[in-house]
């Protein structure tokens, strides 16, 4: 496949300080990658880079097969942006700051209409000075003034701040779809929920350096299970507490909670010989992966 997006060996300098260092890492086309870690990771600085807003120190980067920053026009032909800390022209109606950010882009913004009325930006509202928008507001704007001109590739940075959760799904929903019809997604964020809603591969950001890449459901793993037992009966749980992988057994009545690491087949062969009436099994949580990689990894 073409990659979308191919970093090789990136590395930025600001003056003694490393944001990002040794970066490499591809996205193919029509792929919906996530870029994690806290503030700070470097995330922001990968992004601008691409975007030919600073200058790499070292490396090489390609976006939808353009080299950046020798072919930079060309490649933001094709890109969507929402940065991290959007912001708009106070005394600007969101209406004009649409049709001024339209203006910057070669592409029309074919989309609009549509995207305003998903996210229920009314005519009334747009036509209201933005100093007069909530934080959610003007990040509404900011999704649909990165989606309107159809990019073929969307770079969005920390996108659903401020949004309430009817609008965090419909986002979800907006994702999904661009994927449908060909578009790519790099999507950088802090908030793991929503990364694991969109992404089907993740990397992960620490300190400058990339400590893992590889599909989201792999980052998530098998390592933890998250299990509910209701019970029967009372019984000796001696033996299931026993069991290698079992841990944080915390039984109440007849409902008895525990964790479990490994292979399921023992765990299901030990529960066999009790009285279970009902068994909930959830897999490890995105948000427990990544600090077990984050903590675990590269130094």
């Amino acid at each position: 496949m073409t990659a979308a997006v191919e970093v090789e060996g990136l590395t930025k300098r600001f003056g003694p300080v490393t944001a990002v260092r040794d970066v490499s890492f591809r996205v193919e086309e029509g792929e919906s990658f996530g870029y994690l870690g806290p503030n700070g990771a470097g995330k922001t600085t990968t992004i601008r880079c691409l975007l030919g807003l600073v200058r790499p120190t070292a490396g090489r980067l390609q976006v939808l097969g353009h080299d950046v920053p020798a072919q930079l026009g060309a490649a933001l032909a094709e890109v969507g942006y929402l940065p991290g800390e959007f912001g708009l022209w106070p005394n600007m109606t969101g209406e004009e700051c649409l049709d001024y950010l339209a203006s910057l882009h070669p592409r029309p913004p074919r989309r609009r209409e549509e995207l305003c009325e998903r996210f229920e930006l009314s005519r009334a509202d747009l036509r209201r000075q933005v100093r007069f928008y909530s934080r959610g507001m003007r990040q509404k704007v900011g999704i649909v003034q990165a989606f309107q001109h159809d990019p073929a590739l969307a770079i969005l940075d920390e996108p659903t701040e401020g949004l309430d959760p009817v609008m965090k799904s419909r986002f979800i929903e907006l994702i999904e779809e661009h994927r449908r019809r060909g578009g790519t997604i790099f999507l950088s964020s802090h908030i793991l929920s929503e990364v694991e809603a969109t992404t089907e591969r993740v990397g992960v950001l620490r300190e400058g350096r990339l400590v893992r890449v590889g599909p989201t459901s792999d980052l998530r793993g098998d390592r933890i299970r998250h299990c509910t037992l209701v019970l029967g009966e009372p019984v000796d749980l001696a033996p299931l507490r026993a069991l290698p992988g079992v841990s944080a057994l915390q039984p109440d009545g007849p409902v008895v909670r525990f964790e479990f690491r490994g292979e399921v087949g023992p765990l299901l062969e030990r529960l066999t010989a009790l009285p279970v009436r009902d068994l909930l099994v959830e897999p490890e949580r995105l948000s427990e992966a990544f600090f077990d990689v984050y903590e675990g990894e590269g130094g």
